[in-house]
């Protein structure tokens, strides 16, 4: 309880941004002929506010079991990197708290993971419960908006994109060094380039993470 009264006033900003975000996610489903507790399942099983648009769209077409794993690995791939970068900070945690903590690793609540505003994995598993309740919460109540009342979501889903944007000038603000950054602008945009709009997002990911494995070892000489 404790760690939630602490984590709690960190998290306001993300409760807003979620606010937005999730309705605006509930009202896409809603748009897609599907109600709150789909949008519920949805949140709750992917948690994943990019994926979740994107598979919004699969279900108005045939279902192939390889097309949706392509698309998760390419939307959610970085996921994979955030947790393999908190181990360090949960070594000797318990199994089911580090299973929940990385879980609940959105970009956003990473962000506030690898701040110096976090105390330890108890504050961990607090601001990232309470960040996963606002988003689930927030996209049933979309849904049930747009159940209520009729409303165009069209574009509804570039918030994410804009959010993304404020994430990325708000680190850039924040580090010293801007290295990691740039190796991510240059990767994108090499492997959009080289394997266009669809197929780019793997590549970028492989690149980056070689560079980043590169930066690290010579950082540490």
């Amino acid at each position: 309880m404790e760690e939630l009264k602490r984590a709690f006033p960190i998290t306001l900003p993300i409760l807003i941004t979620y606010f937005f975000l999730g309705m605006g996610f509930g009202l896409v489903v809603k748009g897609g002929g599907h109600g709150a507790l789909i949008s519920l399942f949805m949140s709750v099983y992917i948690y994943g506010g990019a994926l979740q648009f994107a598979t919004v769209g699969l279900f108005s077409q045939a279902f192939h079991p390889l097309n949706a794993i392509l698309l998760a690995l390419s939307v959610n791939l970085r996921y994979l990197f955030y947790s393999v970068s908190l181990l360090g900070r949960l070594r000797g945690v318990a199994t089911w708290k580090k299973l929940a903590i990385t879980h609940f690793a959105s970009d956003e609540t990473f962000s506030i993971y690898v701040s110096s505003r976090v105390k330890g994995p108890g504050e961990m598993l607090a601001v990232g419960l309470l960040n996963f309740i606002y988003w689930a919460v927030a996209s049933v109540l979309g849904a049930l908006l747009g159940a209520a009342l009729p409303m165009d979501a069209r574009g509804i889903e570039f918030m994410m994109t804009a959010l993304f944007l404020v994430i990325v000038l708000d680190q850039w603000k924040e580090a010293e060094d801007h290295t990691p950054a740039l190796l991510g602008f240059g990767a994108a945009i090499l492997s959009l380039v080289a394997f266009g709009m669809e197929g780019f997002m793997l590549p970028a990911m492989v690149l980056i993470l070689l560079g980043s494995l590169i930066y690290r070892k010579r950082r540490m000489k």
